[in-house]
Order: structure tokens, then C-alpha cells, then sequence
């Protein structure tokens, strides 16, 4: 993990959202509704208020919460890919929302892993988490948001066009 360990709650959650645009790119999976996942999962960064970003993926197409893909989706997906699809998206959503109403614990970083891990049985590179670590804030396990602008530039840097 390495890195993984410096990264607050936020930047895990970030860095799950680049795991799923960059199987995506690979996979030339688009969709508007992927689009809408991953850009509710990486605004977490700025998020004022945890639980109302939580709730606000509850309430998206594809929430990663055990709920079927919409069919417009799942049929973009080859059905060799769409079993890794899902369990990377179920494993992405969950980095941000497992320690949400309890105490933070080492699952955020599980869960990263096994996103990461779906990544790398897929030949797909990770992305550098080097971009990522300068946007860390905070003391605590969550860290503070950061702006808007910060988020863009995280968005350019990683090449995620949403």
C-alpha cells in the first residue's frame, strides 16, 4: 500500500473514483451514468457535509450498493467484464461509506485494495497516487475538503474528463 497509508479518508475515496475512470478508459466502458458515479465518488474531497454527499449516492443510478446496474449500462459492458465491473464499482463506492456513522477503521484502505487488486487482474495501470498526496488535509482519519478549483486541477492532472 504504501501511499495508501498517508491518505485520509477522502483521498482513498478520490482514488477509488480514478481507479473506476481509468478501468473505464481501458475498458472503453462510457456512460453518462458511470460519468455521474465517479464524479459523486472524487467530490467527496469537497464535501462540507460527509453524511449528505452519502446520501446523495444513494439517490444516483448506479449507487454500488448492491442494487443491478441499469440495463443501459450493463449491456455497454462485455459480459467477461461486467462480473469485474461490478465488484469494482461495489468495492469503489464502499471506500467512502463504511466508516461514514462509526469509528474510522482499516476498511476504507480494504476496500481501495480490492479495487485496486480488480485492476491489476484487468492489466490496467493504477493510477500515481503522487498527484493525489499533495491534496491531503486535515488531521484526522476524513481531513477537511479542499475548494473546487483544487478538485479540477486533480481532474486534470488525472486526465478525467466528466
Amino acid at each position: 500500500m504504501g501511499m495508501m497509508n498517508v491518505f485520509n479518508i477522502r483521498q482513498l475515496q478520490v482514488y477509488a473514483g480514478l481507479c473506476l475512470w481509468q478501468f473505464c478508459v481501458h475498458s472503453e466502458i462510457k456512460h453518462p451514468l458511470i460519468d455521474q458515479l465517479i464524479l459523486h465518488l472524487m467530490k467527496i474531497i469537497t464535501a462540507s457535509d460527509l453524511s449528505r454527499w452519502e446520501q446523495d449516492g444513494a439517490f444516483l443510478d448506479i449507487t454500488g450498493r448492491g442494487d443491478p446496474l441499469p440495463e443501459e449500462v450493463s449491456f455497454l459492458i462485455a459480459s467477461d467484464n461486467l462480473q469485474k465491473f461490478n465488484a469494482l464499482v461495489e468495492n469503489c463506492v464502499e471506500v467512502g461509506i463504511v466508516d461514514m456513522y462509526g469509528a474510522s477503521t482499516d476498511q476504507p484502505a480494504k476496500f481501495l485494495q480490492r479495487a485496486m487488486d480488480i485492476l491489476a487482474n484487468s492489466n490496467v495501470p493504477l493510477p500515481s497516487p503522487t498527484i493525489l498526496s499533495k491534496y491531503k488535509t486535515g488531521e484526522d482519519a476524513w481531513g477537511e475538503p479542499v475548494s473546487d478549483i483544487e478538485l479540477e486541477e486533480i481532474f486534470d492532472a488525472y486526465g478525467v474528463s466528466l
